[in-house]
């Protein structure tokens, strides 16, 4: 297979970024105990799992490699450009959520792992920028005809 397009280099970085979302911690929690984390599942110096960011960020990642391999339907893959946005705006939504809740029992920070869901973002923006373009290219190409 050769990737021809942009828009698949930045489809496939937007599921590499958001698998290693997964295994980095999000928010730190300081409170009594110490500094306690929280990420989507409890790896390494990850001590709390949130199982909605993890199928958030599953399903992000899947849904990013589907939108790549349906390159013959632009408008399809314009659409599940979309949705990855949205998805990816839940996510954060989620993180952001999640850090409130934990505001009264500890100090919850933000972690540097919170720029990947914005890179994924930009990286999707980017995407459907050109799968648009390419639409723009071929209904061109069609009128001429």
């Amino acid at each position: 297979m050769q990737i021809q397009r942009i828009q698949s280099v930045y489809l496939f970085l937007v599921a590499v970024v958001m698998v290693v979302f997964i295994f980095f911690p999000v928010i730190g929690l300081t409170n009594d105990n110490g500094l306690e984390t929280i990420g989507a599942v409890a790896t390494g110096s990850i001590t709390y799992s949130s199982p909605l960011m993890l199928c958030l960020d599953v399903l992000i990642a899947v849904l990013a490699l589907v939108t790549l391999f349906k390159y013959r339907n632009l408008t399809l893959q314009i659409k599940l450009c979309k949705i990855t946005l949205i998805m990816i705006a839940t996510l954060l939504v989620c993180v952001g959520v999640t850090a409130y809740m934990q505001k009264g029992t500890s100090i919850a920070t933000i972690q540097w792992s919170i720029a990947l869901p914005f890179v994924a973002m930009i990286l999707t923006m980017l995407a459907l920028k050109g799968v648009k373009h390419d639409k723009k290219l071929l209904s061109d190409s069609e009128r001429i005809r």
